[in-house]
């Protein structure tokens, strides 16, 4: 397993972060994001999008519980802490999406989706309480292809 550590000093940095992950990777992924609530998951989602070169709004999910980014849908950006457990999951037809080989980008997996499949990256954003806008970011993959890219920063 690889685990690299990376912290932002800004949303800016966060942002800008999470669209350069979107730059340099090419292929459709799952993606867990970790952190608690205004940890920057979605800010960091936002980036991701930008850097794939998609121009959507990003929003955050948790009312919708699934965006759709781009024109046929790319990246599925999921929400689950409202979700109660897996049926619920399923009843929304959570399993088409897994199905179209496009990238997930899903937060609060540990709540009903962690066992459900393994992550291709892990991402967990953590605050920093001497400064409010400073992020660590934990990146953890035992993927062969996303070690390879990782390793180079």
């Amino acid at each position: 397993m690889l685990e690299k550590k990376v912290v932002t000093k800004s949303s800016q940095e966060t942002f800008d972060f999470g669209k350069y992950l979107g730059e340099v990777i090419d292929f459709p992924l799952t993606i867990f994001l970790q952190g608690e609530m205004g940890a920057g998951k979605t800010l960091f989602s936002k980036g991701f999008v930008a850097g794939k070169g998609l121009t959507d709004e990003v929003t955050s999910p948790t009312y919708t519980i699934v965006n759709e980014y781009g024109d046929p849908p790319t990246i599925f950006h999921f929400d689950l802490y409202r979700l109660h457990d897996l049926d619920e999951l399923y009843e929304m037809g959570f399993e088409d999406y897994l199905t179209q080989g496009c990238t997930l980008l899903l937060e609060w997996p540990d709540l009903i989706a962690a066992d459900l499949f393994e992550a291709k990256l892990v991402i967990v954003l953590k605050t920093q309480l001497s400064n409010p806008d400073e992020r660590e970011i934990t990146l953890k993959t035992g993927d062969a292809k996303i070690k390879q890219l990782l390793s180079k920063f």
